[in-house]
């Protein structure tokens, strides 16, 4: 419903102002002059008061009121990544949407990213009403608070408490200062896992030794990896023409996760909020690198490479793929490749903690065109119903953020024991997500701490950079992007 307070002179200059008609006569006292004779020879000028019509103004406060259009009958637009699984996806939920409530929603894919755009349509009036935006990239929104609230408005609504109903770090990407501002339909599926080729680890007789053939969840150590990875590294004349590993890709979330499990004992993070403080150029921040990059190029089985790890296995140039399961995935086995899925090394014998950065979601806007609309979608999405409808992405999401489909395959493609993708579901549900906790939060953008990252393993890996002068990059580049937020944040009014 929407409503305008117009005054009365407002009102009525609007409709009849062009007439030239008067407001409203009422009576006033006004001074005149009377001429009266006395004796016929004196004439004198007396001052009397005489009732005569004055035109004044009454101000009154009418309220004009927008007949609501009833929410059967409106049409929403929703924003989401131009990329076929997303906008079948999307047009999947627009369609129980229209069947629970008769309402539509036009779904337009963006290239990405979205969030810049989403703030340029802002700017222009032209929002959609719903956004199908990552948690991690939230940030710009956040600082335009642009979006809605949902810890009442959805959460409690629905009667859905978000620490028991949903899984991993879903709702973590999207909870900010306290508050709640997304529906989660992803949890993090990178920078946990590792991919294993299935049928060359059989050929060579290693299958009763490595995970997952072996029964087990986790390598038992970056050492137990890398023996692995030499084993399988393929060489012609010298050359290495199939290296035995890589992890060039979602470096940020890879090296996070370790550095994290190497600062547990003494407890603090990578990011430490209470300090506000990174913790890149410390001993286990050299370490972290070490055991991620630079170890394995000394020993020869890894190389920086001109795509990343998901790539260069689809493409037959590496044997173990570290940080995204993408190859165990129906995608890499309906390529040929055998590639099953286990977990990142333990660490000092301890199971490994893993960074993520959440997963997709969706997000109402404040000044949506139809914020009803956006409330009532957001509301559905946070539904069995409406998880479900998404978790069809991809053949059967691994990665769903909804608890209640942890265990459940019926939505799958292939919803047997045996298919690549319930596999997959079961290692990343129900071992790495209990380990993942979101990457942080009020630490700047990790856009450009996850460039550093990214561009610092790169330099390892050519060998250009040790492991120090690393870790003595990325805490430079951190902490310079962090002045950098707190003097945005200043220029907005907002506290750090």
């Amino acid at each position: 419903m929407s409503k305008k307070m117009l005054s009365r002179r407002d009102f009525l200059t609007a409709t009849a102002g062009a007439m030239g008609a008067g407001l409203l006569a009422a009576c006033a006292p006004q001074v005149v002059k009377e001429t009266v004779v006395v004796k016929e020879t004196v004439q004198v000028e007396k001052e009397v008061e005489v009732p005569v019509e004055q035109t004044v103004v009454v101000e009154e406060v009418v309220e004009v009121t927008a007949a609501p259009i009833p929410l059967a009958e409106q049409t929403g637009v929703l924003w989401g990544l131009q990329y076929d699984p997303h906008v079948a996806a999307y047009e999947r939920l627009a369609a129980l949407f229209e069947e629970q409530t008769g309402a539509k929603v036009e779904v337009q894919p963006q290239g990405w990213p979205l969030p810049p755009k989403v703030i340029a349509a802002l700017s222009a009036g032209t929002q959609p009403d719903v956004a199908c935006i990552m948690g991690e990239y939230l940030l710009p929104l956040h600082l335009q608070k642009a979006l809605l609230a949902c810890s009442d408005l959805v959460y409690d609504y629905n009667g859905v408490d978000p620490a028991e109903d949903f899984n991993g770090d879903s709702v973590q990407a999207y909870t900010w200062q306290g508050e709640i501002w997304g529906v989660p339909v992803e949890m993090n599926g990178v920078g946990s896992m590792v991919n294993v080729p299935s049928e060359d680890v059989i050929a060579l007789g290693l299958d009763g030794q490595y995970p997952p053939l072996n029964g087990e969840i986790f390598f038992e150590s970056y050492e137990s990896m890398w023996t692995l990875a030499q084993a399988l590294q393929v060489e012609e004349n010298g050359e290495v023409v199939k290296w035995g590993l890589s992890s060039k890709g979602w470096d940020d979330l890879s090296y996070t996760g370790i550095l994290r499990s190497l600062l547990a004992p003494r407890g603090t993070d990578w990011w430490d909020l209470n300090n506000k403080q990174f913790n890149f150029n410390t001993a286990e921040g050299v370490e972290a690198m070490q055991l991620f990059a630079e170890t394995p190029v000394l020993m020869g089985i890894e190389t920086e490479l001109d795509q990343n790890h998901v790539d260069a296995a689809m493409a037959g140039k590496v044997a173990l793929a570290r940080g995204n399961g993408t190859p165990s995935l129906p995608e890499g086995w309906d390529l040929g490749y055998s590639y099953v899925m286990c977990g990142a090394p333990k660490i000092n014998g301890e199971l490994p903690l893993f960074s993520g950065e959440g997963g997709w979601g969706f997000v109402g806007l404040v000044n949506a065109k139809h914020q009803e609309l956006a409330v009532e979608f957001l509301r559905m999405v946070c539904t069995l119903e409406g998880q479900t409808e998404y978790a069809k992405i991809y053949g059967g999401a691994a990665h769903t953020a909804w608890k209640g489909l942890v265990g459940v395959y019926d939505h799958f493609a292939d919803p047997s024991p045996d298919s690549p993708a319930v596999k997959n579901a079961i290692i990343l549900q129900t071992y790495l997500a209990p380990q993942t906790t979101f990457e942080g939060e009020q630490f700047g953008s990790m856009d450009e701490v996850g460039a550093a990252i990214g561009e610092a393993a790169s330099e390892v890996r050519q060998k250009n950079m040790t492991a120090e002068e690393a870790a003595q990059m990325m805490q430079e580049r951190a902490e310079a992007q962090y002045q950098e937020y707190l003097s945005d944040l200043a220029a907005l009014g907002l506290e750090p």
